[in-house]
Parts: structure tokens; C-alpha cells; sequence
């Protein structure tokens, strides 16, 4: 009876953790980089990322919210796309649940592993809830790493596992899923791709004693072939135009995108570090801070403990391989971190998101007189995380019965409230405006200048020649001449005021008229609508 009613609680629990996601995930306020990774989802219908508009991502990710947009009826944007992170944290909860009991068998370790990532203050903002690259790649780097591991231990996709790291030969379709993930990883963002070197060099020197015929069947080319086969539709994209790839993905990240922020020095309340010193404090504040703080704090205890009972009959640290290389893992991405500038709180994520690996491997060292005490500080560790989380979850529950009042409708609203006006004054033409979501919404046509926001556009007057050569833009210095040559139907500003002055200016000199009972707020101000005369 007691074995019930605790099972069904977990299953409620569950249910109403995954309801409490997608509402905040629905409700979320848009943040200027959806305007970057949105819009590709209607672009990719007619156009080519990279060749017709600026994206400076590799290219996954639009791939994905193109799909979802494709297969949700009604031509919501913002709704299609934050779909699919909803869905990325549902695998990415399925996948850590199972892999953590699979190596454990430890119910109280299994649910802090979910919640400390799932209910954690990092993952419930940016990270987590914006429709953008930067959780999508965790779910699949996680199960590419544990899959890895249950390869190397000689575990199949259905078998039991134990606590402990067994002597079995390795196994091909586990290990190959597992390079067929970390590939997919790569292929959302490019700085997941930090987890495929460690890997690829350990299926040299894991596991210990396996001859190099077998060590090459066995590990190295299942890896290999996963790899590629997730890789191939960004190879394809890459082989198509490199130069113009190279010049989006690489280029802007280590030319004018440093220059610019170098020049802000962090204006516009964004949270970014340019040197070593703010790095380490933004780190800081991440890393020890809510969840994150407790997970680490476990894996320091179940360490020690290890390092305790070196001498007994469990092994040492040194001689559990697959321990050593998920160690090994977590350093080398935490040292990563610190190499992108500007850094912003989502780059220190990575290290955090496969720390409950690393303690389902640890657990496995435990004595098993240490796991009944272990397993009530796990079960204690998931219920602070479940406090700690609950503003959070708890935030937008009042709004989860009407539809209506969500964010992604709200947009979806304001852009078919521009399509209205424009009809309403039988005009018909582009929207000039630096949040393309809006008009995307309302199924109007946008200026491939600004088809992914400001991005490009607010950099271009400081980017070289020869590399704004590779950009479908223009500048601030060069929009107002842009528009003399191809008008727009429309103008919506009221959100970056120094970067849309031209556009303001423009529509007073030419005789636009502003549509006085237009209304449409966001975190970023309260947009004004002018219209062709």
C-alpha cells in the first residue's frame, strides 16, 4: 500500500512538474534573441538560411523550429518554437531519470537528478524557457555521454544495470547512438560540440585491455558512425558554401560581435563579461547559487566518500575508467566556458547540466552501508530543490486556464493586429521592423535586412568589408536609403530607440502616419505602428 501511494505521488509529481514547464515556457516574456531564432521557422518556407537572410548559428536549431512550425496548425511562431523546448526538456527529464537509475538503481538519487536540473533557478530563465539554442543541445549531449559510458560497461539498451562498473565486453549500438547524439548536440550549437573530443579520444583508452582490432569494431567505429550520420545535414550545409557558413557562424563571433560589446562595456542590462575577472564573478553567481549549489555539494560528499573507501574493496578513483573520463569531461567544459568573449550566465551552464552523471558513476563506489544514509540526503536534496523552484513553477499557474492571456498568444495577437491595420488602410507591402517576430506572426512579408532581428544591422557600420560581404544587411548610417529604394507598407519601433531613429525618421520625413489606437507592449517597450500614406 505504502509502495503505491509513494509510486503515484512521483507520477503526480512528475505530471505537475512537466504542466508547471509549459506553462512558464508559454508564458515567458520574449527576449530580443527569439528574434533571431524564430523568425528561420516562416523563413525557411521560400528562402535558405545563411545565403538569404543572416543567421549566426549553425543550423540545427532552425531545422527544428521549422518542423514544429510546419506541423502546428494556426501559424504560430513564437508558440511552434518554444514547442519544441518544451519537448527538449521532456526528453532531456527522460533521459536523465533514466540513465541515472539505470546505472544506479537508486530511486531517491534518480528524482534528485531530475529535479536538481529541472527545478533549478538556471534552467527555469533564459536558459531554459526562450525559444533559442541554448537548452536544446543538453538532452542530447547527456544521453550521448551516458549512453557512452553504458557502452563501455557492457551494457545493452535493455538490460538491467548495476551500481558498479562492470567487466563486460563493450557494446556497438549504444556506443554508436551515443556519437549519433553528441553529433545532433553539435549540430544545435556549436559550443556542444566541446563534449566529442573528450569522447572520441577515450574510445582509444577505454575500457583498459582491449585489443586494438577490437577496441577499433567495438568502440571506435560505432562512435565514428554515429557521428557521422548525425553530422551529415550540417556537412551538407557546410560543403553547400563554406565561406558563407565560416563567415556567419565564426566570423561574426570573433570579429564585430567582440567589438561591439567591447564598445557597450554592458550596456542595455544584459548580463556580460568581457574579462577574465567578471567571467569568474558571473560563473560564480551561477554555479553556486539555488540547485546548483546542492548538486555540487553531493558530488563533493559522494567524492570524498570514494576517496574514503579507496582502500577497501571498492576500486579507486583512478582505475574506474568511464568515472575518470566523465571527470575529465566536466574540467575540460568548465575551463571552455571561459573561452567565449563576450560570456554571457547560458555559456556556464554546460558543466552543471551532466553533473548528475558524474554522481551516478560516484554512487556506484559507495559501500552499500552508505547508500541508506546517501539515499535520505538525495531524497532530502530533491525536496529543497522542489522549495527553492516553487516561485518559479508557481508563477504563471494562475494563467494556465486561459489561453488567451499567454505570451505566445499575445504575440501571435499583436502580429495579426498589424495585418489588421494594414488591411484597414488597404495597404499591402513589407514591415520594416528590428523585432520580425511580430509581423512574422500576422503572416507579413519583412525585409530580409532584419528578417533575424538587429543583430547583424547594429553591428554593420563596424564589421570589415570582407566579411559583411558574406551578410544579408544593412546599417544604421545606410537603412534610410535602403527604404528610399523599396518602401516599407509598414514601420513598427518603440523598442531599441537608438538602433530604430532612422526608421522614425524616415517615416516622419516621407509622411507615414501613426496609427493612434495600435497597441502592443513586451519587456522592451511599447511599439508604435506607422503606415505607408
Amino acid at each position: 500500500m505504502f509502495q503505491r501511494a509513494k509510486t503515484l505521488s512521483i507520477i503526480v509529481l512528475c505530471v505537475g512538474l512537466t504542466l508547471a514547464i509549459f506553462v512558464r515556457i508559454m508564458n515567458y516574456d520574449m527576449r530580443r534573441d527569439e528574434q533571431l531564432y524564430a523568425p528561420p521557422a516562416a523563413l525557411l518556407a521560400e528562402q535558405s538560411l545563411y545565403e538569404d537572410f543572416f543567421y549566426n548559428h549553425v543550423p540545427g536549431t532552425a531545422w527544428l523550429f521549422r518542423a514544429s512550425y510546419a506541423a502546428t496548425p494556426g501559424d504560430h511562431l513564437l508558440f511552434s518554437s518554444r514547442l519544441v523546448v518544451f519537448f527538449g526538456w521532456v526528453l532531456f527529464g527522460a533521459a536523465v531519470a533514466w540513465l541515472t537509475w539505470r546505472l544506479t538503481r537508486s530511486r531517491p538519487l534518480t528524482l534528485f537528478a531530475a529535479l536538481s536540473l529541472l527545478a533549478n533557478d538556471m534552467t527555469l530563465g533564459v536558459v531554459g524557457m526562450t525559444a533559442t539554442n541554448n537548452f536544446l543541445p543538453a538532452p542530447f549531449a547527456f544521453l550521448g555521454l551516458g549512453l557512452f559510458i553504458l557502452g563501455l560497461r557492457g551494457e545493452g539498451l535493455r538490460e538491467n544495470g548495476g551500481g558498479t562498473a562492470k567487466a563486460s565486453e563493450p557494446r556497438a549500438l549504444p556506443i554508436a547512438i551515443a556519437g549519433l547524439c553528441l553529433s545532433i548536440a553539435a549540430t544545435l550549437k556549436v559550443s556542444a560540440g566541446a563534449f566529442i573530443p573528450p569522447v572520441a579520444l577515450a574510445a582509444f583508452v577505454v575500457p583498459a585491455g582491449l585489443g586494438f582490432i577490437d577496441r577499433i569494431k567495438k568502440v571506435a567505429a560505432p562512435l565514428a558512425a554515429g557521428g557521422v550520420i548525425g553530422a551529415a545535414p550540417l556537412l551538407a550545409t557546410l560543403a553547400r558554401a563554406p565561406d558563407i557558413f565560416f563567415a556567419h557562424v565564426l566570423g561574426f563571433h570573433t570579429g564585430p560581435h567582440v567589438a561591439y560589446w567591447a564598445a557597450q562595456s554592458g550596456a542595455g542590462g544584459e548580463s556580460v563579461a568581457m574579462s577574465l575577472g567578471a567571467k569568474l564573478m558571473l560563473a560564480f553567481a551561477v554555479w553556486f547559487s539555488g540547485a546548483n549549489l546542492i548538486l555540487l555539494f553531493l558530488v563533493l560528499v559522494l567524492l570524498a566518500l570514494m576517496l574514503a573507501n579507496a582502500g577497501g574493496a571498492n576500486k579507486t578513483l583512478f582505475s574506474d575508467r568511464p568515472l575518470l573520463l566523465i571527470l575529465a569531461i566536466v574540467a575540460f567544459v568548465l575551463v571552455l566556458s571561459f573561452a567565449p568573449t563576450p560570456s554571457f550566465p547560458q555559456y556556464f551552464a554546460p558543466p552543471i547540466l551532466i553533473l548528475p552523471l558524474l554522481l551516478a558513476l560516484l554512487f556506484g563506489h559507495l559501500a552499500e552501508t552508505q547508500k541508506p544514509v546517501i539515499n535520505m540526503v538525495f531524497a532530502m536534496g530533491a525536496l529543497t530543490c522542489l522549495v527553492l523552484a516553487a516561485p518559479r513553477l508557481a508563477q504563471h499557474a494562475p494563467k494556465a486556464a486561459t489561453p488567451d492571456k499567454w505570451t505566445v498568444n499575445k504575440v501571435h495577437r499583436g502580429g495579426r493586429d498589424i495585418a489588421a491595420a494594414m488591411a484597414a488602410a488597404g495597404i499591402e507591402g513589407k514591415v520594416a521592423t528590428l523585432l520580425p517576430v511580430y509581423p512574422l506572426e500576422g503572416g507579413l512579408p519583412v525585409y530580409a535586412e532584419f528578417a533575424t532581428g538587429q543583430f547583424a544591422y547594429r553591428l554593420a557600420d563596424i564589421t570589415e568589408p570582407s566579411l559583411a560581404q558574406y551578410y544579408k544587411t544593412t546599417s544604421p548610417t545606410q537603412v534610410e536609403a535602403l527604404f528610399q529604394a523599396d518602401p516599407p507598407a509598414a514601420i513598427l519601433v518603440g523598442f531599441e530607440p537608438a538602433l530604430e531613429a532612422p526608421f522614425v525618421r524616415f517615416a516622419e520625413k516621407n509622411g507615414y502616419r501613426r496609427v493612434a489606437d495600435f497597441t502592443l507592449k513586451d519587456r522592451y517597450g511599447d511599439g508604435v505602428l506607422f503606415l505607408k500614406p
